[in-house]
């Protein structure tokens, strides 16, 4: 979902103004962007946890009916292969 450009999470002030709808959708998906000012780190800008969270409850349940919702499937996936036991959670 995270567009490709925004990896280095720096942005110039001038690329934010042409390009915030596109910054903004992207914002939720990443930690934050380094904003700069004449090529100089100048601010943060970040999305609120409350925008994270409600992100995250959006997608709970998304494997609800898929393969992924086997307990089978989990137990295997977390069982470390180097012991005789399994991990407990």
């Amino acid at each position: 979902m995270v567009n490709n450009a925004y990896t280095n999470k720096t942005i110039a002030i001038s690329d934010l103004r042409r390009r915030f709808g596109e910054i903004e959708k992207t914002l939720p998906y990443v930690d934050h962007f380094i904003l700069t000012k004449k090529g100089k780190p100048f601010a943060t800008l970040a999305a609120t946890s409350a925008v994270k969270k409600s992100l995250m409850k959006k997608t709970a349940g998304a494997f609800k009916g898929t393969n992924l919702d086997n307990d089978a499937f989990w137990k295997e996936v977390l069982k470390r292969k180097s012991r005789s036991k399994d991990v407990l959670l």
